[in-house]
């Protein structure tokens, strides 16, 4: 069996519960990350394809229903069988979406997340402790909306936050971060001039990413400012920066780049030059056959991340670690290291 098999049966049991549930808050190893998540993205994208797919036929299904009722004069006795046939096969083929989609996984673990794990395992290595809660329910149905007007709109606002996450680098710089989202959805009457009340809904997103670095002063030596979008403060033998990403869109289905949260780390250590700094390695492409095959079928996974941040103590990349042993059976590894208790 394929190691990195993208149907659900193939799947640990902890792998379908994420799947399933979508949410999961613990301190694992990013080898243990990297294991547990791989697959499911493999999953999410093969079923995003079939949920595609079906939406597809379902839609020629109706216009197929649709075509047999209009020509129902000239086919006659046998049109009644066709529109049954076509509607029925329509109807059908939503249900089967309407399956699929449950077990949609939110495009920013594959798109966002992972990319940055891979990022990570080799800045922090494999064995390096994440502290991450990820909650991709969705917000509509999750959470309960914080309501208010605006003018004559009604607006209901959901603020999911869907991953928190928190590691320590090599050089002991501390990595937090937060991606979220503000979905406002606005709803209003508006009377015509023939007098007819319309009703009218408009969504808008602001997509969120907050990052806070932790720099020792023992490896990093402060520059002054170089970009107005990070603040930089002194606290006791760290100087910490932060930076915040925010981003408005109109529109289902849209999310965070990743390559915009990439950009804005560049940002901050650009703001700092490391004191014992080491030369600067070329990454290399992946080796490993299975995870080869993963960057080749996987935009998310296969995007340009290696020029980001540059030489120091831990810009050693190491791509050929992706065929890992572990199944992601167990999910629990070491509670008592947990980013989130404060």
């Amino acid at each position: 069996m394929n190691k990195y098999s993208d149907k659900y049966q193939h799947l640990s049991p902890v792998q379908k519960q994420f799947i399933d549930e979508k949410t999961v808050s613990t301190t694992m190893r990013i080898s243990k990350w990297l294991s547990l998540l791989v697959k499911v993205s493999k999953f999410d994208q093969r079923n995003d394809k079939i949920i595609k797919r079906l939406l597809v036929w379902a839609i020629v299904s109706f216009l197929l229903a649709f075509f047999s009722f209009v020509s129902f004069a000239v086919i006659k006795e046998n049109a009644f069988y066709f529109i049954a046939l076509f509607a029925v096969t329509g109807v059908t083929l939503l249900i089967l979406r309407g399956k699929k989609k449950r077990k949609d996984v939110n495009n920013y673990l594959r798109m966002f997340f992972l990319p940055i794990l891979t990022v990570l395992e080799a800045k922090c290595g494999s064995d390096a402790k994440l502290a991450a809660t990820l909650d991709f329910r969705i917000p509509r149905k999750a959470m309960a909306p914080e309501k208010s007007k605006v003018g004559v709109k009604k607006l209901k606002l959901y603020s999911p936050k869907y991953i928190v996450a928190r590691v320590t680098m090599k050089d002991q710089a501390v990595l937090e971060f937060v991606v979220a989202d503000d979905i406002k959805d606005f709803s209003w009457k508006k009377r015509s001039r023939s007098g007819k009340t319309k009703y009218k809904r408009k969504t808008k997103f602001v997509h969120q990413c907050l990052i806070k670095m932790s720099l020792p002063k023992s490896e990093y030596r402060y520059k002054g400012s170089r970009n107005r979008t990070v603040s930089v403060v002194e606290v006791n033998e760290h100087y910490q920066a932060k930076a915040k990403i925010k981003i408005k869109a109109v529109g289902q289905d849209k999310m965070l780049g990743v390559n915009v949260f990439f950009e804005t780390m560049q940002k901050i250590y650009a703001n700092f030059e490391p004191i014992n700094p080491v030369g600067q390695t070329t990454p290399q492409k992946p080796k490993g056959k299975g995870r080869k095959e993963v960057y080749e079928e996987d935009p998310g996974l296969a995007l340009d991340t290696p020029y980001i941040w540059y030489g120091s103590a831990f810009s050693t990349y190491d791509y050929d670690s992706f065929e890992y042993s572990d199944s992601g059976d167990t999910l629990m590894e070491d509670d008592s290291v947990n980013a989130f208790d404060s």
